[in-house]
C-alpha cells in the first residue's frame, strides 16, 4: 500500500473508530435544546480540548510505538497502570456497544413484516428485551437478543481475526457504504412531510444560549467522550502511521463535526414526520437516550415508500456505528495481548470475543436495559480520569517538547508551545472541572431513581473497580516486556 493510500486508511479508520453514540443521539439532542448555535460551543470545544487530545493519543502512539501498557510504562513504571484503566475503559464499552449492534441486527430480521409498526414501544420493551418490572429476575435473558449478540460477536470477531489486516479491510468495505447510507437517508429525510419543519428545530438559532453555562457544560462533555479518546484505540491507529497527527486530527474532527450534524438532519426530518402523522409536538417527541430510537424513531418506518427494504437500509446504517466503535475497541484490547504477551491474532481475537461475550450478557438479562442505563452514565467518570491522568503524565512526568517536536517534525502549521500549554495546563483544568460538576450533579447517587444499592453496585462500583484493578495489577506483568 502507498504512502498516501496508507494516510487515507489511517484517517478512515480513525475517524471510524471516532464516530459513536454521541454522534447519533447525544448532538442531535443537544442541538435541539440549544438550537443551532450549539455547534458554535461544540466547535471551540473540540478545538481546545477533543483535537489536542486527539493528537496527544496519535502522537504518543508513534513515538513509544508500544501497547498501551508498556507505552505508559515506558514514562514510569508505576504508570502501566493508567494503560490497564484505559484497556479496562475499552472492555466496558465493547460489552454495551456490541449490545446496542444485536438490537440493531434483531430489528434487521424483524423488517421482515414490520413487527413493531402496532406498538414501537411495547415490542421493544417486551418482545425484543423482555425487561423486568425493576431490578429482579437476575437470571431471565432475552433469548432474541441473546441470539443475536453472538452475531453481533461472530461479527467483531471477523474484524479483528487477523489483528490490523482484517480490521483495515473491514473498514475499506464498511465506511464507503457507511457514506452512501447516510447521503440516502439524510436526502430521504429531508423530502418527508414536515420533515423541515424538524430540521428548522435544530436550525433556528437563539443566541441567549450562548451566555447559558450549560450549553458550553454541554459541549466541553461531548468532546471529552465523543472523539474514542481514552480507551487506547487512538494510541494503536497513531501507531500505524508516522506523522499526519496535526492533518489527521483535523480531519477526524471535522468529520466528527459533519457526521453529528447529517444525523441531526435525519433524526429530526423523522422526528418532523413522526410529529405530523400522530399530531404530537417535537418536544415530546425529541430523545438523547440509546433506546429511544427503538420506541421513537422506527414509528416513522412503516410509513416510508418501501417500508421494509428501507428498515433494512436504515438499521443496516445504524450498525456501521457499532460496528466500527466495537471492532477498533476489541483491536485495542487484542493489541495488548498480541504485543505484551505475545499471543498469536487468532487467539487474541478469541479470548477477546469470548470474554466481551461473556461481559455482555449483564445487559442483555431482565434488568439488563436498566443495569446498562446505569453504566453509561457512570463510564464517563472512567473515560475523564483516564484522560486527566494520562495529560498529567505525558505533560508533568515526561519531556513532552519531544511529543510536540515529533508532530511540528511532519506538519506545515508548527504547534510548538501552545500545544505544550494547552496540555500542562489548559486540559487538566478543563477536566477536573468537568469531574466536579458531574461530581456535584451525582452527589446524591439519585440518577434516575434508581434504588440507591444499584447505583453504587453497577454505577459506582463501574467507576471504582476498574481503577482498583488498574492500580493493583501485578508489578511483575507490569514489568514484563
Amino acid at each position: 500500500m502507498s504512502s498516501n493510500n496508507f494516510r487515507l486508511f489511517f484517517v478512515l479508520l480513525s475517524s471510524a473508530a471516532a464516530i459513536g453514540l454521541g454522534n447519533i443521539w447525544i448532538y442531535p439532542y443537544l442541538s435541539f435544546k440549544f438550537t443551532s448555535l450549539f455547534l458554535i460551543p461544540y466547535s471551540i470545544a473540540l478545538l481546545i480540548l477533543g483535537m489536542p487530545l486527539l493528537m496527544l493519543e496519535f502522537s504518543i502512539g508513534q513515538h513509544f510505538n508500544k501497547n498501551i501498557v508498556d507505552l505508559f510504562a515506558s514514562i514510569r513504571k508505576g504508570f502501566s497502570s493508567i494503560g490497564w484503566l484505559m484497556l479496562f475503559n475499552a472492555f466496558i464499552l465493547i460489552g454495551y456497544y456490541t449490545v446496542m449492534l444485536s438490537w440493531h441486527i434483531l430489528y434487521i430480521f424483524v423488517s421482515f413484516g414490520l413487527q413493531w409498526k402496532n406498538d414501537a414501544k411495547g415490542y421493544f420493551l417486551n418482545n425484543v428485551l423482555q425487561v423486568s418490572g425493576g431490578f429482579g429476575n437476575f437470571t431471565q435473558f432475552s433469548l432474541p437478543v441473546f441470539v443475536a449478540l453472538i452475531l453481533a460477536w461472530l461479527v467483531i470477531f471477523l474484524c479483528i481475526r487477523h489483528g490490523f489486516d482484517s480490521l483495515k479491510k473491514g473498514i475499506v468495505i464498511a465506511f464507503p457504504v457507511f457514506a452512501v447510507l447516510m447521503l440516502l437517508f439524510l436526502f430521504y429525510s429531508l423530502t418527508l412531510d414536515n420533515a423541515l419543519a424538524g430540521v428548522y428545530s435544530v436550525l433556528k438559532p437563539n443566541f441567549r444560549n450562548l451566555l447559558n453555562s450549560n450549553i458550553w457544560l454541554a459541549a466541553f462533555s461531548l468532546a471529552a467522550s465523543s472523539l474514542g479518546l481514552s480507551i487506547g484505540v487512538m494510541h494503536v491507529v497513531g501507531m500505524r502511521d508516522k506523522g499526519t497527527v496535526v492533518g489527521a486530527s483535523s480531519i477526524v474532527v471535522v468529520l466528527e463535526i459533519l457526521v453529528s450534524i447529517v444525523a441531526s438532519f435525519i433524526v429530526f426530518g423523522f422526528l418532523g414526520f413522526i410529529s405530523m402523522k400522530q399530531g404530537i409536538g417535537l418536544d415530546e417527541l425529541a430523545f438523547s437516550d440509546f433506546g429511544s430510537g427503538f420506541t421513537i424513531l422506527v414509528q416513522a418506518l412503516p410509513y416510508f415508500y418501501k417500508p421494509t427494504l428501507l428498515s433494512l437500509l436504515f438499521f443496516a446504517f445504524l450498525s456501521l456505528f457499532f460496528i466500527f466503535g466495537a471492532a477498533s475497541l476489541a483491536y485495542s484490547i487484542c493489541h495488548v495481548f498480541m504485543h505484551k504477551f505475545n499471543v498469536k491474532k487468532i487467539y487474541a481475537a478469541i479470548i477477546v470475543a469470548c470474554f466481551g461475550f461473556l461481559f455482555s450478557l449483564l445487559f442483555i438479562i431482565s434488568p439488563g436495559f436498566y443495569i446498562m442505563d446505569i453504566v453509561i452514565h457512570f463510564i464517563y467518570y472512567n473515560l475523564l480520569i483516564g484522560t486527566l491522568l494520562e495529560v498529567v503524565a505525558i505533560g508533568w512526568f515526561f519531556d513532552c517538547e519531544k511529543i510536540s517536536s515529533h508532530i511540528n517534525q511532519y506538519s506545515i502549521v508548527k504547534i510548538g508551545s501552545l500545544w505544550r500549554f494547552i496540555i500542562r495546563y489548559i486540559t487538566p483544568i478543563l477536566l477536573l472541572l468537568l469531574l466536579f460538576v458531574h461530581l456535584k450533579s451525582d452527589f446524591l447517587l439519585n440518577y434516575k431513581n434508581y434504588p440507591l444499592h444499584y447505583v453504587l453496585i453497577f454505577g459506582v462500583g463501574t467507576v471504582v473497580l476498574p481503577l482498583i484493578a488498574a492500580f493493583l495489577m501485578p508489578q511483575r506483568i507490569l514489568d514484563r516486556r
